[in-house]
């Protein structure tokens, strides 16, 4: 039965595990999940790269051969205790394997893919190998225990390692040679990334467009006619200013011969008929 390197390590790598990572390492819980989430198909596909280079598979083959048979859970006990010093013994192994500038070169895509501290991503790319070659030497060793089967184990993952690492980091690593055993699969996967990029981009430009055209149509279709406007406006100042002059016209005087009841008594009975 084929294994699945990715699926492999992501048991081991729980979200409780990546939690106690966060809290060794100083960093925000869901920094933690993201980088190291990107670091494990980065690590394998950087692994796969050394295995490919000439006398790289047998290094890569003693180095899971000579690690501690226990490394998986002694990591999580230096997780969960806080104790960062295997964390840096796995960011060396990785730096021996894939020789000078290689970690800096992870740790600088990762962190900036996580926005995570270099310092804080270093410690977290260590934990991710020591968990990768925990998880190798645990299968069985006709799939690592010499040069040519190694190096077949990782041309066996390549799809699924390209198919697990973001585009962005894919292409922040793209110059620095770690990605080359991955073939055409990294190129595969970071035009996949790129052309959904485009694709939503594209999507969300035509989206407005439309929604801009159908708001002017609108707005055209249902727009009062301006002369209509004035009409209106005209006749409520004219009905203003006639109910302003009909309330201040003064009243009109009363009739000759008429009672008023509000008069003094002796102007009502002069006014009185005889």
């Amino acid at each position: 039965m084929a294994i699945n390197l990715v699926s492999l390590v992501q048991q081991f790598l729980t979200p409780q595990m990546v939690s106690s990572l966060a809290r060794a390492v100083g960093v925000n819980e869901a920094v933690a999940q993201k980088l190291v989430a990107a670091a494990l198909p980065a690590i394998l596909a950087a692994l796969g790269t050394a295995a490919a280079a000439p006398g790289g598979a047998q290094k890569v083959s003693d180095a899971i051969s000579n690690s501690d048979p226990d490394l998986l859970t002694k990591l999580s006990s230096a997780a969960t205790g806080g104790n960062t010093q295997l964390l840096g013994e796995g960011a060396n192994l990785l730096s021996g394997l894939l020789g000078g500038g290689g970690l800096a070169s992870l740790a600088a895509a990762l962190s900036q893919h996580a926005g995570a501290p270099q310092a804080a991503a270093q410690p977290l790319i260590g934990a991710v190998t020591n968990a990768v070659v925990g998880t190798i030497g645990q299968q069985d060793p006709s799939n690592w225990s010499d040069p040519s089967a190694i190096l077949s184990m990782f041309n066996s993952q390549k799809s699924a390692i390209a198919a697990a690492l973001p585009g962005d980091v894919s292409r922040a690593l793209g110059a620095s040679g770690l990605l080359a055993g991955l073939g055409g699969a990294a190129a595969a996967a970071t035009q996949t990334a790129t052309s959904t990029v485009s694709s939503a981009a594209t999507a969300a430009s035509s989206t407005a467009s439309s929604a801009a055209r159908s708001a002017q149509a609108a707005s055209r279709s249902s727009a009062f006619p301006m002369w209509a406007i004035i009409l209106i406006v005209v006749v409520v100042l004219v009905a203003i200013y006639w109910f302003v002059t009909q309330s201040q016209k003064p009243a009109e005087p009363a009739k000759t011969g008429m009672f008023d009841p509000s008069a003094p008594i002796e102007y009502a009975l002069q006014a009185a008929p005889s």
